[in-house]
């Protein structure tokens, strides 16, 4: 017997709940599923058809019911684990990285989010940043039935307008900040706040709201939860967890820690002021959960690179390479400012990113509006272009482009070895929009893609060798 929501993953015995989505209703399917081994059908409308020998239980809403099922099924897992969920527009991937990697060294912990399912030393490919809530209670299982004792959770917009999450116990909520992003589903700013406050609203009075001082929905989430609120931030004075005397580097960044125990003087390799406060958040989270403020600041020098965020191609090139998910217009921007510090003043800012196929499109345009105010080159491609034209994305990016003179390249591959070859000594590029996602959404689906950030070491790697002959393989 298992919990399902999908009729074409139906197994014999299965419970099945026929959930409304945005584009399909299980309701359509109850019958399938039927045929196909249900031995139960949760619906909350009339079905047309009803196989003979299957049990229908009709409730109110499908997806309440779906939650508390899981609850039960799974033996009420996220209130045995130390739950961290973190929600915001950017940083998440980042934030619930660092989380994992520092208190794993207090105690086992896992993770669910954009970048994989992991714990221990096992990593598995997510379908969504925040699962369903099968897979994401079946997930959490797991990991405690091998020794997790925590686990931190990327919480999207999505999944939480979709109620994923609405059975999670969460002790700690991380908010990164909010800006500009997935309008496409929302369609208004304000119905994305909401979305996003729905963690905060349903957290249980003794958990932690861990909220950014800096950002403008500080006083609105603070308002609507019931959890203690902690702040954290880097201009706000009065921030619980602040850092003071920020120092930039290429490679590293120091401060102070302010905080209600004390002052603490912090080294982190994580550059960038927007890493500084995803490790704010982190610090304050992990610090409230009982993790020593010694143990974080030692491992807070050293974090393990996340993958395809913020990440350094370095094979000897004479130029920078950054490869980030980044496919926000902020997040754009904040990339774009962070290239521009560490450069030469002599060295030209060359950008490689498209956008998503079937989703906001007004955001298209401004994002070449940015590349168009910092970059001095501009290479456009194809980015999950699902069933449009490459081109005519390009071109509605364009319409952003007013002083560059943009190159459109359609196949990605081609387009970061081209702006790879367009590189002197001094340059940077930035390739922006897909990190190192291992596909690319296209109109029969996902296909394989191997990442930008491999992408781009496997070509400079080639480009090295012809230029030196050195060997391409390190």
């Amino acid at each position: 017997m298992g919990l399902c929501i999908d009729s074409r993953k139906i197994k014999k015995g299965d419970v099945f709940f026929c959930l409304k989505g945005v584009e399909t209703d299980g309701h359509k399917y109850a019958a399938a599923a039927a045929r196909a081994g249900a031995k139960m059908i949760v619906h909350q409308e009339e079905l047309e058809e009803k196989i003979e020998g299957v049990e229908y239980v009709k409730v109110d809403d499908t997806l309440k019911a779906l939650n508390e099922a899981c609850d039960i099924y799974f033996d009420h897992v996220s209130k045995k684990l130390k739950m961290f969920g973190v929600t915001g527009t950017n940083g998440k991937s980042t934030t619930a990285s660092i989380i994992r990697q520092i208190y794993n060294t207090v105690e086992p912990c896992g993770m669910v989010g954009t970048i994989s399912i992991s714990f221990g030393g096992e990593n598995r490919e997510p379908d969504l940043t925040t699962p369903d809530a099968v897979r994401l209670h079946q997930e959490l299982y797991q990991m405690y039935e091998n020794g997790a004792k925590a686990a931190a959770i990327e919480v999207s917009s999505h999944g939480l307008a979709m109620g994923r999450v609405d059975a999670i116990d969460f002790d700690y909520a991380i908010f990164t900040n909010l800006t500009y992003d997935h309008l496409d589903y929302h369609k208004t700013m304000e119905n994305y706040f909401e979305a996003k406050k729905k963690l905060f609203i349903q957290l249980k009075p003794e958990a932690a709201a861990i909220l950014n001082k800096d950002d403008f929905t500080y006083e609105e989430l603070k308002a609507c939860t019931r959890a203690r609120c902690v702040s954290y931030g880097i201009h706000a004075a009065d921030a619980d967890y602040r850092a003071e005397d920020v120092r930039l580097f290429a490679r590293h960044t120091e401060f102070t820690l302010h905080c209600p125990q004390g002052e603490y003087p912090f080294r982190t390799n994580l550059a960038a002021e927007y890493n500084i406060y995803n490790l704010l958040g982190a610090v304050a989270a992990l610090h409230l959960a009982g993790v020593p403020m010694d143990v974080i600041r030692r491992e807070a020098e050293h974090i393990q690179q996340v993958p395809g965020r913020m990440e350094r191609i370095e094979e000897g090139q004479p130029f920078t390479i950054i490869v980030d998910y980044a496919h926000t217009p902020d997040g754009f921007e904040k990339i774009f400012q962070y290239a521009r510090s560490i450069m030469p003043e002599h060295g030209r800012l060359i950008s490689v990113f498209g956008a998503a196929g079937k989703r906001d499109k007004h955001k298209r345009s401004v994002l070449g509006e940015l590349a168009d105010k910092y970059c001095d080159c501009i290479f456009l491609t194809e980015q999950d272009t699902r069933n449009e034209k490459a081109s005519d994305i390009a071109s509605q990016i364009s319409e952003g482009i007013k002083q560059k003179e943009p190159v459109y390249v359609e196949a990605r591959y081609m387009a970061i070895e081209a702006a790879i070859r367009h590189a002197e000594d001094g340059d940077c590029i930035v390739i922006l929009g897909k990190g190192d996602e291992p596909y690319q959404y296209r109109e029969d689906g996902r296909q394989p893609w191997m990442g930008d950030n491999n992408a781009a070491r496997e070509i400079v790697r080639r480009v090295m060798y012809e230029m030196n002959g050195e060997p391409e393989a390190r």
